[in-house]
């Protein structure tokens, strides 16, 4: 059975694309429901708490509504079985709530359907997502996470997917978008990464040349960002099993930040 090849593929692919082509079918026989937390709570002005804490959260002076939506499945034989969590928005600006929902869908979908071509039918298997939704001034982003178990494995195999959508456009926004000459940012966020990351990892500081940490589009693919700065999340076996996180601090990225994207490091 393959699994590493679909998952690999899944998680260094960027997901951010998604809302561009809209959303993919439902996986299986699937059986959908929302929900909201029972005990409606604002988020702070300075807060990117997850939408799990908050009903409502504000970015571009627009509020918005959170609901969790639930998606569960199954093959038709019942090896595998499947629940599909992700957080919608309703409310604010139509657009951006439809941009950022149409992308997520696809993006859970899409971890789904990577397990699903390698599961194999030697035995049974479960995935599920959690998301992760962040309010800034400036956009409006999630993290959607996977975590796939195939009876008898040692461990589970995890897989990652985020989407960045600007609040003042309603568009996603890539790597291309965020910086005014993409080579260069990439060559920063590489750099950045070698420096980081050692912490994450602990391995010796500063990280040697590794395929991971080369300056390419799918090496760094899933960010988020925060007033922090630019959290990026790095692919299950990107460095051995696990998901490693580092954030870029905002003025490691001066110079080569687009006009108007120094404005993700303002909070919802």
């Amino acid at each position: 059975m393959d699994i590493t090849r679909g998952v690999c593929s899944t998680a260094m692919a960027t997901v951010m694309l998604a809302a561009l082509v809209g959303c993919g079918g439902s996986p299986g026989e699937s059986r959908t429901t929302t929900s909201t937390p029972s005990t409606p709570t604002a988020l702070p002005p300075s807060s990117t708490a997850p939408a799990a804490d908050a009903v409502r959260g504000t970015s571009n002076g627009k509020t918005y509504t959170v609901a969790r939506s639930e998606t569960e499945g199954a093959t038709p034989d019942g090896s595998g079985k499947w629940t599909l969590v992700i957080d919608l928005l309703s409310g604010g600006d139509d657009r951006v709530a439809d941009a950022l929902n149409r992308a997520v869908k696809t993006s859970a979908t899409q971890q789904l359907e990577s397990f699903k071509r390698d599961a194999g039918t030697d035995g049974t298997w479960a995935f599920d997502t959690e998301p992760r939704l962040y309010f800034g001034g400036a956009s409006i982003a999630e993290l959607v996470t996977g975590t796939y178990m195939h009876a008898g494995a040692a461990h589970p195999l995890l897989s990652t997917g985020t989407v960045v959508i600007d609040s003042r456009s309603a568009k996603p926004i890539t790597l291309a978008d965020l910086f005014t000459d993409e080579d260069a940012g990439l060559k920063q966020l590489s750099a950045q990464s070698k420096l980081l990351l050692p912490a994450v990892l602990n391995i010796p500081a500063p990280m040697a040349d590794e395929p991971g940490n080369a300056p390419t589009e799918a090496n760094f693919a899933n960010w988020i960002p925060t007033p922090a700065g630019m959290e990026i999340h790095f692919a299950d076996y990107q460095f051995g099993h696990g998901r490693p996180v580092i954030t870029v601090p905002w003025p490691a990225l001066d110079g080569v930040l687009a006009p108007g994207m120094e404005d993700l490091r303002r909070p919802g």
